[in-house]
């Protein structure tokens, strides 16, 4: 900006001068005899009219230059007064922002609940003025600080004792705000809830995309219609849960337990499957094509209506790398027109009575007499990868037109 301006007044100087110049020789031209003022110009002119009125067109083009001139410093002169309130008027909001944020992040370590949560609902404006501003970073910041602040209040023992069957009304309050609520400040973002106790948690239809759920407890859970395409699950214990028509496309699901688990008619399509426990779920009508499953166990689960196409072993390296989007296109594509290949999924056999005593604790007597009278028949029998007769389950292959309508269907958020 400054040697535009330098620029501009060397321009003017020249143009200045020029129009000096110019003007004392109009000056003198005019005063002259006619004689002499044709004999100077006779060759380009014809008579002293004529040499003024040249020097006049001159003149005259000098001071539209010049006013030009003036124009564009006092442009540029606006524009560097525009741009300095926009830098002051910037500082200003950062340093209210860092204000607000460091208010906000002071209550939450407050003892008091109700300050605590007030601090979050601090936060949560701060996030939604910016989301304005579209400062996703500052969101992603907030976000990571609220689930923090979950994990925090829920890792204590104290906290676990006394609220052992359901959320405490902060950390309920929270879920709802963050994750429940309808609004768009923390979409496409990813929440961090690892390790998190959130047994009986209210999150029906839950935004909990690319979420990282692992270790967390959520038995008996209502995820109902939760949004959960490309979370990680791993060692997460979901017993018990309602995942009814929920959407767990491309999620990593790794030696957690589902045992018990409504997942009616949800979607699990590309997913990633090993190790999980899923003795007694409900998986009537779930769409589990393309999943990739290892070691799975499905021991007396209700197979109605599930779709079992396009099924195979993991077989794929790298699950755990890369755009979690871009890895569930590739497995979809990779089943087109493939036969279901069950052989990692345990269906009958391989359940030992350690394994039904560790199921059954801390049952009632009357759930703990329903589960053991199903699964006894399968203790230390060999196991089946067999789907049961009449399981009511549908297999084989898909197609592309299939596979197409599906990837265009999951929400390809790059993380």
């Amino acid at each position: 900006m400054k040697s535009e301006k330098n620029y501009s007044l060397n321009w003017q100087h020249i143009l200045v001068g020029l129009l000096v110049l110019l003007s004392i020789v109009f000056v003198v031209i005019l005063f002259l005899p006619q004689a002499k003022a044709e004999t100077l110009w006779n060759k380009f002119t014809g008579s002293k009219f004529y040499i003024l009125q040249y020097l006049g067109i001159g003149m005259g083009g000098i001071l539209v230059a010049l006013q030009a001139l003036a124009s564009h410093r006092r442009a540029v002169a606006m524009e560097e007064t525009a741009n300095a309130q926009a830098k002051a008027n910037e500082n200003v909001e950062k340093g209210q922002r860092q204000e607000r944020l460091k208010s906000a992040i002071e209550h939450l370590g407050h003892i008091s609940s109700s300050v605590r949560l007030g601090g979050a609902y601090e936060l949560f404006h701060l996030a939604s003025d910016q989301l304005k501003s579209d400062n996703n970073n500052l969101c992603q910041t907030i976000l990571n600080i609220l689930c923090a602040h979950i994990r925090q209040i829920t890792s204590k023992d104290e906290y676990r004792k006394i609220h052992g069957s359901k959320p405490s009304e902060e950390i309920q309050s929270l879920l709802t705000l963050l994750f429940v609520e309808k609004h768009e400040i923390f979409k496409e973002l990813r929440a961090n809830l690892q390790g998190s106790y959130l047994i009986r948690a209210n999150l029906q239809e839950a935004r909990l995309e690319n979420a990282y759920l692992e270790g967390a407890l959520l038995q008996q859970a209502n995820l109902h219609q939760a949004k959960l395409q490309g979370s990680v699950l791993m060692n997460t214990n979901l017993r018990g849960a309602v995942i009814a028509r929920a959407d767990l496309s491309g999620a990593l699901i790794i030696n957690s337990n589902l045992q018990q688990t409504t997942l009616f008619n949800s979607v699990l399509r590309g997913t990633t499957i090993i190790g999980a426990k899923m003795q007694l779920a409900d998986l009537s009508g779930v769409q589990f094509q393309g999943a990739l499953i290892e070691d799975a166990q499905m021991q007396s689960t209700q197979l109605t209506g599930a779709q079992l196409q396009g099924i195979k072993p993991k077989g794929i390296q790298g699950e755990f790398e890369g755009s979690i989007s871009t890895k569930f296109a590739d497995v979809i594509k990779a089943s087109i027109g493939k036969e279901s290949d069950l052989s990692a999924v345990i269906f009958q056999g391989g359940f030992s009575k350690n394994d039904l005593d560790a199921l059954i604790t801390g049952l009632s007597e009357e759930d703990a007499a329903i589960i053991r009278n199903k699964l006894v028949p399968h203790i230390n029998k060999p196991k089946s990868q067999n789907l049961p007769v009449n399981s009511g389950a549908v297999t084989g292959s898909y197609s592309k037109e299939e596979a197409e309508e599906w990837i265009a269907e999951y929400p390809l958020v790059e993380k």
